[in-house]
């Protein structure tokens, strides 16, 4: 028998609270690249010891950091003086039976492919220096991988559903990063900050333009009002914010009369400035959330099979939403999932899914059900393994 524990959300509920603040970063901001070419790496490594060895070996890349480089821009065009540097740390396993695995090559031209596939402005050979100092992992590590054991004592942690705030700036930023672009000259490094007081919203938004497109700073300005009506419309529209008052504030840090305009070159922040790091961005919801319970740990690049710090929150967000989904009877849940390094994953030392009923009352034979659908996902641990090597859950 797991030990699993379902008891009742205790406190208001986040949408009864007089304020709350919830954040999310783009697919260019510095922390999110960090956090996307880790996760790449860890896949293709992945893929290429399974093709060449059967199976999976340990490994955590989740040690990537970003410096920052440095731009010289003005309206119409600019200069790189400083490439970004990104330095690719962690352990892997490069050699297994005799055998070597190009392991360097693997991470540089899983960091490069990702960057070209997600920047549309920034050259992963002109832009950008990768340099790979990823260690062999401690060899008492190398078959947990594939006992299928907790690597470490953690816990994951997810909830679902979104808040009204939160599913507002998720889809604010994923409008700006998918379909703002194709429409005004900006870059892939936006950042939403959204504060709720009361019955009001209040979006704060970050919008690098490109430089090479906007020719002068009433150029800019047009551009950056387009941007700010249509995500106005956009974020209005949204059922989530229903019967709320609503305001698109972007580049709160512009001012005309001193020169002051968010333009880059390369669409990113990383060009000049902002430095980044694998788990200083968004948490395993896609957002960050002070407001809510939340771990730590840095998913993006962890083994898919054995990490706590990966599977385990990927699997508390799968179950809470199956709660939901489920149950209508439940209105929000929250699964907290905490590991015994070298136990079974399957077998948490506690799982405990803490709910929130619509009626106000927790009856035995919903507390059964609930118990019955975070047993259910945690013996089909190994579907949660398969979506993360085939790419199919997004981890920020």
């Amino acid at each position: 028998m797991r030990n699993i524990v379902v008891s009742e959300a205790s406190g208001p509920s986040i949408e009864t609270l007089p304020v709350e603040i919830v954040e999310r970063k783009g697919i260019g901001h510095p922390d999110s690249l960090c956090d996307g070419i880790a996760e790449r790496i860890s896949r293709e490594y992945t893929r290429w010891c399974e093709e060449h060895l059967g199976g999976a070996l340990h490994h955590n890349f989740d040690k990537v950091q970003l410096v920052a480089g440095e731009v010289s821009v003005r309206f119409g065009g600019g200069e790189l003086l400083k490439p970004i540097r990104i330095q690719i740390a962690g352990r892997g396993t490069p050699f297994y039976n005799g055998q070597a695995i190009p392991m360097e090559t693997i991470a540089i031209e899983a960091a490069r492919a990702y960057l070209r596939e997600t920047m549309r402005y920034l050259d992963p050979v002109k832009h950008v220096i990768i340099d790979c100092f990823a260690g062999r992992g401690a060899s008492e590590l190398i078959d947990i991988v594939h006992q299928v054991t907790a690597n470490d004592t953690s816990f994951g942690v997810a909830h679902w559903p979104r808040s009204g705030l939160e599913e507002a700036v998720y889809q604010a930023t994923h409008y700006l990063n998918y379909e703002l672009i194709n429409q005004f000259p900006i870059g892939e490094d936006v950042k939403v900050m959204g504060l709720r007081q009361g019955h009001q919203v209040i979006l704060t938004v970050a919008v690098p333009f490109i430089a090479t497109r906007v020719h002068d700073p009433a150029e800019y300005e047009e551009a950056k009002r387009g941007v700010q009506e249509a995500l106005q419309r956009f974020v209005s529209s949204l059922p989530a914010l229903e019967g709320r008052t609503v305001r698109v504030d972007v580049n709160t840090a512009d001012h005309a009369k001193r020169g002051d305009f968010y333009l880059t070159l390369t669409g990113t922040s990383a060009e000049m400035g902002d430095d980044g790091a694998v788990g200083r961005g968004n948490r395993i919801t896609g957002l960050i959330t002070p407001f809510r319970s939340t771990s730590l740990e840095a998913a993006a690049g962890k083994n898919p099979i054995s990490h706590v710090g990966k599977v385990y929150n990927v699997l508390a967000l799968e179950i809470a939403r199956d709660i939901v989904a489920r149950l209508p009877e439940i209105q929000e849940a929250t699964v907290y999932l905490l590991s015994q390094i070298g136990k079974p994953l399957d077998q948490p030392l506690i799982a405990n899914a803490a709910v929130r009923v619509r009626s106000g009352t927790l009856t035995p034979g919903l507390q059964e059900a609930v118990r019955a659908i975070v047993d259910e996902h945690l013996s089909n641990i190994h579907e949660v393994r398969r979506k993360i090597i085939a790419g199919e859950v997004a981890l920020f």
